[in-house]
């Protein structure tokens, strides 16, 4: 078996002569109090002039997203890089080797910046996750400064060597760095992935709305495992030993979570087998109702009262479910009246027929039907049956109208109604 080849280690004070130089004459002027005044003045002094330059320019630029990034980002350094420059053409007064070291670094933080700014103009991250980037940025250059130094400063190296015991994996600080400064760029270019697939599937037009909620979630779910696989791995997590965790973890959660998995799995189910769908009429578990709203975990139902009930996704598939739109978006009403026994039932189921008709809502095909549904000492039931197309703009209004049409037809022509 072969080793892993690993990383290249990053410049030190042994691996640099230049560096060592730098850093060597730099020591030299600390050790004069005056001239690491004057040093301390001129670094400090051209940082503060260069964040008082962006101060005013950054109101100019508050609606231009790419130049107010790159401002952010590296307007600062690059100021305070270009005035310690400046200062060098004045001879022995400023020109130290402190100032250029303090240089070097500066330049340092533009190219780490540099790729922060990248990164934030490709991904377009949230506010939070922004913040994180630019902190991170920052972070990061005060990493790989220690870590130069590292192996000249024995404290610097020990603290990077330190050994964390966390939920029993053994971590050094190194690589808890590693994954805090990796995590936030993977967790960013997670959230970009999830959002690009996520418009992808919506604009496939031969794909139907449930199957692009269902591949969307799936995707998401592979795409964050695969994020947390990768920061895992650069914090120096033994994925082996996080497998027993988590298969533990699970057993744990799954016994106290199982309804909210069950609501998961029979969430994909309903969305796959389109057995439910969006703008669907259906009656479960005596809601009544039309589709408003599917996730992986439940069904949002608008109900005849206006009211919306939430339903999780397991009681759809355990119970039986009327699906009045599984074929088309036909629904079928009924509205009745007792009239008294010696009515003309031809003449009043003329004029109930004629009521339903004259509504604009009442679907002409198929067409409306009336019937005698029932005969007692009371009177004669007669109901009539009708479709419409479009129970979301209400199903009680449109009965409500039939009844006022076929009470005013009854009274013109003498038929009663049964009191009861």
């Amino acid at each position: 078996m072969t080793a892993a080849p690993t990383a290249p280690a990053p410049p030190s004070l042994e691996t640099d002569p230049e560096l060592t130089k730098i850093v060597s004459d730099a020591l030299t002027v600390v050790s004069n109090p005056t001239d690491l005044l004057a040093t301390l003045f001129v670094v400090v002094g051209s940082v503060l002039a260069s964040a008082l330059i962006v101060r005013r320019i950054r109101p100019r630029l508050k609606h231009r997203f790419a130049w107010l990034t790159l401002l952010d980002y590296l307007a600062t350094p690059v100021l305070s890089l270009t005035l310690l420059s400046l200062f060098g053409l004045f001879g022995d007064l400023f020109d130290n080797p402190l100032i250029d070291l303090g240089g070097t670094l500066i330049a340092l933080l533009c190219l780490i910046r540099l790729l922060g700014a990248i990164v934030e103009l490709l991904f377009r991250p949230t506010a939070t996750l922004r913040f994180m980037l630019r902190v991170v940025t920052v972070l990061l250059w005060i990493y790989v400064v220690l870590q130069i130094f590292g192996t000249r400063n024995p404290l610097i190296g020990q603290f990077f060597s330190t050994q964390w015991s966390v939920l029993g994996f053994s971590l050094t600080t190194r690589h808890i760095l590693d994954g805090l400064t990796a995590g936030v760029v993977i967790v960013i270019v997670a959230l970009w992935g999830d959002k690009a697939i996520g418009n992808l599937l919506r604009r496939n037009r031969t794909l139907q709305p449930n199957f692009v909620l269902a591949l969307s979630r799936i995707f998401s779910v592979l795409m964050w495992i695969a994020a947390l696989a990768l920061i895992f791995s650069i914090s120096g997590i033994n994925l082996t030993a996080l497998a027993a965790f988590s298969g533990a973890l699970g057993i744990g959660l799954g016994l106290g979570l199982q309804r909210l998995a069950a609501s998961y799995i029979s969430g994909l189910i309903v969305l796959f087998e389109q057995s439910v769908r969006v703008g669907d009429n259906i009656a479960t578990n005596n809601i009544i109702g039309r589709v408003t709203r599917m996730t992986v975990r439940y069904t949002m139902i608008r109900t005849r009262d206006g009211v919306e009930a939430i339903v999780p996704n397991d009681s759809l598939t355990s119970n039986v479910i009327v699906n009045q739109s599984w074929s088309d978006r036909n629904l079928r009403l009924v509205c009745g009246v007792l009239v008294k026994g010696d009515t003309d039932t031809h003449a009043a189921r003329a004029l109930f027929l004629e009521a339903m008709k004259a509504q604009d809502r009442v679907l002409q095909q198929p067409p409306p039907h009336m019937y005698v549904t029932g005969v007692n000492d009371k009177g004669i039931q007669l109901d009539g049956h009708f479709w419409i197309n479009d129970p979301e703009n209400g199903q009680h209004n449109v009965v409500s109208d039939i009844y006022d049409s076929v009470l005013q037809s009854f009274r013109k022509n003498g038929i009663a109604l049964v009191a009861q």
